[in-house]
């Protein structure tokens, strides 16, 4: 039947009834059992109230005993046989524990057996410390008697000054000893007027009343001023009336007791609690008194029950208003759950709808994790819109990448073959070049024969010159002959000094295409370096020979014309004969080098030559690659396209949703 109904209505049949009985039941039961139960609670709370406040002054006392005791033993370390040798050490003492003892208003060191010249008292007025007045030592001394206690003590009420004075205050006595013998007592002087206002303000339930009494039966504190220093006996007789002995009996004793009795002086029933208060080692603990009228406990009992009464009426209307608002409250976040879920469902849904999330309670979170569901699946489809976006655009740039890349790829690839042409005609170049070293090699081994031929003349020349005078002559046909084989070593040397420049400018062109080929020339560029080098090395040495010749032409002129000149100088003849033997020797050596040379520089072609071949299938092999490349960017550019379309795709359908 109910599943018909809303949830609101539910709600209403539900728990509104079970409500009311469950109220109804429970008034009726507090009604019953609210006397007993009022009594119990208030003497458990009067108990406790008691219990604290008795424990607040204890600790009032035990804190004033606490530092009397620490003062009195450090007072004892100065003691010499009972005596002070110095009193200034006792009133720095008790000056400084006064001053440190807000609560206190006198404290003193009395010797036993002493006059009052020789204890020490000092008392609070205001804010200033002051020894006190001989009447007030001598009041001091009169009240506590020769000889010190044994133990720790309290005075209840102790009246300093003379004739009685107007200082009242509570004395806490501890003893002083010298080698554990009692010679003296210290003692601090609680201030009676500031513990009896502290009393006489305490309202437990605010409608008690509190008393302090010593072991004594003296009251301390009490809410009417002037019983204070009275005995229960003088003053309380009107009040406990025939309880009056037990009263005193567990004061005197130190007990806890409760007691319910009519008082003669309220005329009413008066339920009274006594609490001990242990002061330090005193042995003698006092009493706190709480007294409470019977009445003013249980006078609420019916007042409250017309209160439960009246708050059930209320309760009910507010139970039935609450119920209809709660649920409306569950349905329309679940409604609008609905919708939103319907909304996705159809594919159209709105991702910036959010539903109210107010409170804590289940519908609450689930609103809120409805929420955070929207919140990501619009930050994921705001996610996958922008990156259909970069897709769509990354395609483009690739494709437009991939169109770019092809196009270079084939432009490398005709670069390519234009270098693979060039590598096989800077090879035959470089065949040549070999050659043209070759050449140079046996014609520098020509003109190491035409050398040794005028070293062989020069030396006949001088053997002839030392034999006769008179071959002169011939010996200048001789050096005519010599003149004219320099001038052929001269135009040979031109000749390897031409070559060298050739081989020079090859190299160059070798360097400057190695160049062109970039990392694969790197190899092949040094090698043309060390082509370069070579024959400039062999240019060099051509210009030395031809520099050589140059000399030996003019020596061979000048023997000539010294021949023609005179006789008389065949020695210095001979002499520059030997020179020019030497010369012939020197210029010997450096065709020797250069034919050298020129082998090295056929051996570096033949390599330039074998690199050059490795460096042209190279490039064959890379206009291979290339070709593949450009393949590969066809490809590419064709896989663009289709993830441009893939793309447009994903975002025509992200753009369903609204965010």
């Amino acid at each position: 039947m109910l599943s018909n109904l809303s949830m609101t209505k539910k709600l209403l049949l539900t728990v509104l009834p079970i409500t009311l009985l469950i109220y109804v039941a429970t008034v009726l039961l507090v009604y019953q059992s609210s006397k007993g139960s009022t009594e119990k609670l208030a003497e458990v709370a009067v108990e406790a109230i008691a219990q604290r406040q008795a424990t607040d002054i204890s600790g009032y006392f035990n804190a004033s005993l606490y530092s009397a005791r620490n003062t009195a033993e450090l007072l004892g370390y100065e003691l010499i046989d009972g005596q002070l040798q110095d009193r200034r050490i006792a009133d720095q003492m008790i000056e400084s524990l006064l001053r440190s003892t807000p609560q206190a208003t006198a404290v003193w060191w009395v010797p036993s057996g002493s006059s009052q010249d020789q204890a020490v008292l000092w008392l609070r007025a205001g804010q200033t410390l002051n020894p006190g007045l001989d009447d007030q030592r001598q009041a001091l001394l009169s009240a506590l008697g020769q000889n010190a206690g044994e133990r720790e003590s309290v005075i209840p009420l102790l009246r300093l000054g003379s004739a009685g004075g107007d200082r009242v205050v509570i004395a806490v006595l501890v003893p002083v000893r010298d080698n554990g013998r009692v010679v003296g007592s210290f003692g601090i002087g609680l201030d009676a007027a500031q513990l009896q206002k502290r009393v006489a303000e305490l309202r437990p339930l605010e409608v008690g009343l509190a008393v302090l009494i010593a072991h004594d039966t003296t009251l301390v504190a009490h809410p009417d001023p002037s019983r204070v220093g009275r005995t229960q006996a003088e003053s309380e007789g009107d009040f406990l009336g025939d309880h009056l002995k037990v009263v005193i009996d567990a004061v005197r004793g130190g007990v806890a007791m409760t007691l319910r009795f009519i008082s003669p002086a309220m005329a009413e029933e008066v339920f009274m609690l006594v609490t001990p208060v242990t002061i330090g080692d005193t042995g003698t603990p006092w009493s706190l008194g709480l007294a409470f009228p019977s009445s003013a406990l249980l006078g609420g009992v019916k007042t409250l029950a017309l209160q439960l009464i009246l708050l059930g009426g209320f309760a009910a209307l507010a139970l039935g208003a609450t119920v209809f608002l709660l649920g409306r409250a569950l349905s329309r976040p679940l409604e609008a759950v609905v919708q939103a879920i319907q909304q996705l469902a159809s594919g159209e849904a709105d991702l910036c709808l959010r539903l109210p999330a107010r409170g804590d309670d289940e519908l609450a979170t689930l609103a809120r994790e409805f929420n955070h569901f929207l919140s990501a699946m619009a930050d994921l489809v705001l996610e996958i819109k922008g990156t259909s976006l970069a897709l769509q655009k990354t395609s483009s740039e690739l494709q437009e990448e991939s169109c770019a890349s092809g196009l270079t790829v084939d432009a490398q690839r005709d670069e390519v073959g234009q270098l693979a042409t060039a590598m096989q005609q800077m090879a035959a170049t470089i065949e040549e070049v070999a050659g043209n070293a070759g050449q140079a090699a046996q014609a520098s081994g020509e003109g190491d024969q035409a050398v040794a031929r005028g070293q062989a003349t020069v030396s006949s020349l001088v053997e002839a010159i030392n034999l006769d005078a008179q071959t002169l002559e011939h010996v200048s046909g001789l050096a005519t002959q010599l003149d004219e084989a320099s001038q052929s070593i001269g135009t040979i040397v031109a000749v390897i000094s031409n070559i060298a420049d050739q081989t020079n400018l090859l190299a160059l062109n070798a360097a400057i295409e190695s160049a062109r080929a970039g990392e694969q020339g790197r190899g092949f560029a040094v090698v043309a370096g060390e082509v370069r080098a070579l024959a400039q090395r062999t240019h060099i040495s051509t210009e030395q020979v031809n520099r050589s010749v140059n000399l030996i032409q003019a020596r061979t002129r000048t023997v000539v014309d010294i021949i023609v000149q005179s006789r008389s100088a065949s020695q210095a003849n001979v002499v520059s004969a030997r020179e020019a033997s030497e010369a012939l020797q020197t210029l010997s050596q450096v065709i020797g080098q250069m034919r050298h040379m020129s082998q090295q520089i056929a051996t570096a072609t033949e390599e330039q030559a074998t690199t050059s071949e490795l460096l042209s299938r190279s490039l064959v092999s890379i206009a291979d690659s290339a070709e593949s490349a450009s393949q590969s960017a066809r490809l590419v550019n064709q896989r663009s396209g289709d993830l441009d379309k893939s793309a447009t795709r994903l975002n025509a359908l992200v753009s369903r949703f609204k965010l």
